[in-house]
């Protein structure tokens, strides 16, 4: 049911530090997402309340959670995003619904 309401586009990109110390990006990998520009205090990886812009709803499976949060990016409209931080969505089984992204 939530799948239904994924219907826009947007990349995960890792990031990984060479022998250089420098970052450099991986490769891409698409995902469906769903974007709702709105502004909201949420908390970064710190314990720091900031002021997210965009709120991105993700499918259950992708490979973000609180330990690759600063290592992750978002490319939606080819534009990169910093992830401040993540929420998953649980129903009352307990199980994953989906995950909330805030940048």
């Amino acid at each position: 049911m939530i799948n239904d309401l994924l219907n826009q586009d947007c990349f995960i990109i890792k990031t990984v530090r060479d022998s250089y110390g420098d970052y450099i990006q991986g490769d891409p990998i698409h995902t469906d997402c769903r974007t709702s520009e709105k502004f909201e205090n949420v908390k970064n990886k710190a314990g720091e309340e900031v002021v997210s812009s965009l709120r991105f709803w993700l499918p259950k499976d992708v490979d973000i959670n609180e330990k690759n949060l600063t290592d992750t990016l978002i490319r939606y409209h080819d534009k990169d995003y910093s992830i401040i931080s993540m929420q998953n969505r649980i129903d009352l089984m307990g199980e994953t619904l989906f995950k909330v992204v805030y940048v």
